[in-house]
């Protein structure tokens, strides 16, 4: 039996699980969902589970738009996973970048200074040095998969950004990311960083939307394919192959939003906790809160607009670290949790058994820790003792200290393993949250026996009850993701624990401190959130209830909470926004025209108001083309105008907002 189009298909890849839901697209009602693990060393895999579990077989053809989200981008750069790119920089001032440590932004540590500069005022003032660019790219080749292309002056004429972007895509064939196409923003660093980030992010992309394409091709299902950004809006997922670094925070901005559709609460703070990271977004008046400045990812301060959000290294799968003196802290690292890793292998459970019979006493996290190996190297390994590990891992997993040990070194520092890990060749497990939960039976999916032994074995180490060490535990995350709330809601840095202090600490965490657990025999204080929380994720009933009791307000966990990710990458709008401005071109000390610029177009006029004229109609023409080219089905454009100064500088910023076209045809309406 065929149905007409009438459903919405999301899907959300996180760094822990890949979720998916079929939404009806007149009642706007979730009719089935799925969790599924996301299989980093083949997305197919995930995406196919995905659709198998909805159901999708039934009838592809009821299928009227497919919607994705992901936050695979935002965590390779957060946890350094990146494809090596190069930066070309034109017209930089090598000086000036290493004097302040602007280098230090870049995201990669292949960066090239290349003479070469058009004139602020649009004029070319030096020459590219095209001779430079065919010596670096000789250089460099082999080392990098991509290259970024940034000039000074591109916001303003991108002559040098084209005319090396062709050189270096005829010499080498590969990706190529002009900075002019991502930000006009005067920023230059930011532009630099937005860049190489994009470029870096490049290949994944296109892997996770291809793993997309094929299944959805292989179950004939063929409709608009659309992507969440980092500010919550959707657009064409062929729109966001060459613009990666716009879905940074993809992720957070579809939990904030699926949240508050799921829960209908016009104000609360949505907290997302997945297996990698938890999420902290805040709703008001019915509306996700945007960023006012650009988002930084990391270290990194990129051109990108997204919602206001905060993301911490802290969920089910994180890693629980511990020492000889009891100390106790959890991520920001993503390990395979015990449970999970024994139910695949179940031939380590013994090897890890006997080794804590062994030992007695684990004293650290790292002689519990193992190694897995998931997919083969994609360069060859040139440092033999590595080469030797990995040979040992295509055997199977192995615990880390046996591995060490075989291969003759007493520590993984002395193998070259962090691009293995990041790149997911090499898989590392141990102790999690979710090992806690199979422990105490409130999520126990796999091996609950293996968990159990294990965290006898510390807590015994400890001297204390297994009860006791999953309590601290689950206090630690609870202080820690209320300290995050704390932080971004009122703006201001919490002073840091004083661990070398003897206890002495600022005012502020002696505060925060004594709201959480009173024990001063005479003052108290209680920090209260105003808002309640809306709790999705996974573990999100688990671990956030305590969050929502010492902030003394209510929590609530929404019909599907543990798929609302994919619930917000269905019920977005496509939005685009670009900027342009007019300013004075002076001589000397006389003003001879006035230059207008609508994003990467540039014109010189005599009079300010034909220039005012021309760039607001220009930027409005290109805010609207560009929204139908993300995808957009009529859209509606506004500009606003801020006077600079009167009748000499005026900045514009033009948005296009509208519903995404599910037929295939665009049109545009302008105010």
């Amino acid at each position: 039996m065929t149905f007409e189009a009438k459903w919405y298909l999301g899907i959300d890849t996180g760094g822990t699980y890949t979720d998916g839901v079929l939404l009806d697209s007149a009642s706007r009602k979730v009719l089935r969902t799925a969790k599924v693990l996301t299989t980093h060393s083949d997305l197919r895999q995930c995406i196919a589970e995905v659709l198998d579990c909805l159901a999708i077989d039934d009838d592809p053809a009821a299928i009227a738009m497919v919607s994705l989200s992901t936050t695979l981008a935002t965590n390779a750069i957060a946890e350094g996973k990146r494809r090596p790119v190069a930066l070309l920089l034109l017209g930089y001032d090598p000086e000036l970048v290493h004097k302040f440590n602007f280098h230090r932004q870049f995201g990669t540590s292949h960066y090239f200074f290349i003479d070469g500069k058009p004139g602020i005022d649009g004029k070319d003032s030096i020459p590219l040095d095209e001779a430079e660019i065919a010596k670096v790219v000789g250089e460099i080749y082999g080392e990098v998969e991509a290259f970024a292309i940034v000039s000074y002056a591109g916001h303003r004429n991108p002559i040098h950004e084209e005319r090396a972007g062709e050189m270096v895509a005829s010499l080498t064939g590969f990706p190529v990311v002009e900075a002019h196409h991502l930000s006009s923003e005067l920023d230059s660093i930011r532009r630099a960083t937005t860049a190489s980030l994009n470029a870096s992010l490049l290949s994944d992309t296109q892997e996770f939307l291809d793993a997309v394409q094929a299944m959805l091709e292989q179950r004939q299902i063929r409709c608009p394919v659309m992507i969440v950004r980092g500010d919550g809006s959707i657009v064409k997922a062929e729109f966001a192959r060459k613009r990666p670094v716009e879905i940074i925070h993809s992720g957070p901005a579809t939990s904030a939003i699926g949240g508050q559709f799921l829960a209908g609460v016009d104000s609360a703070l949505v907290i997302d906790m997945g297996g990698t990271t938890t999420d902290i977004a805040l709703v008001e008046q019915g509306k996700v809160q945007a960023e006012v400045q650009a988002a930084t990812v990391g270290p990194y301060r990129t051109c990108v607009r997204t919602i206001r959000a905060r993301s911490l290294g802290l969920g089910g799968d994180s890693l629980i670290r511990f020492d000889h003196s009891q100390n106790m802290t959890i991520g920001p690292e993503r390990v395979l949790p015990f449970s999970h890793f024994c139910a695949e292998f179940p031939h380590m459970k013994p090897v890890l058994v006997q080794w804590l019979k062994e030992k007695q006493v684990i004293h650290y996290h790292d002689r519990l820790e193992c190694w897995a190996l998931r997919k083969e190297p994609a360069r060859p390994v040139r440092d033999a003792r590595t080469r030797l590990a990995v040979q040992y891992l295509q055997e199977g997993p192995w615990l880390l200290p046996q591995l060490l040990k075989r291969v003759g070194v007493v520590s993984p520092y002395q193998l070259y393993v962090e691009d293995l890990i990041n790149q997911g060749v090499i898989e590392r497990v141990g102790l999690t949250p979710t090992d806690l939960l199979h422990v105490t039976g409130e999520y126990a999916p796999w091996d609950s026996e293996i968990a159990r032994i294990i965290v006898d074995a510390i807590a015994g180490g400890w001297e204390i009850e297994r009860e006791g060490f999953i309590r601290r535990a689950r206090d630690w995350m609870t202080r820690q993701i209320a300290a995050e709330i704390l932080q971004f809601l009122s703006g201001k840095v919490l002073s840091e624990e004083g661990v070398f202090k003897a206890g002495r600490h600022g005012l502020d965490r002696w505060l925060f401190e004594e709201s959480l657990v009173s024990t001063h025999p005479t003052l108290g204080c209680a920090i209260t959130l105003k808002v309640p929380m809306v709790g999705i994720g996974a573990p999100a009933k688990a671990f956030l209830q305590d969050v929502a009791r010492v902030l003394r307000t209510e929590i609530v966990f929404p019909e599907h909470y543990e798929v609302a990710n994919a619930v917000g990458t269905v019920v977005g709008h496509v939005m685009v926004r670009l900027e342009g401005e007019v300013i004075p071109v002076v001589d000397g000390m006389t003003v001879r025209g006035f230059s207008a610029r609508a994003a990467h177009v540039q014109k010189e006029f005599e009079d300010f108001e034909e220039a005012r004229i021309f760039a607001r109609a220009q930027l409005c023409h290109l805010v609207a083309a560009e929204a139908l080219d993300a995808g957009a089905r009529e859209p509606m454009v506004e500009c606003a105008e801020e006077e600079i100064l009167p009748d000499r500088m005026v900045r514009f910023s033009a948005w296009a907002v509208a519903r995404p076209d599910l037929n295939g045809h665009n049109s545009r309406t302008s105010r």
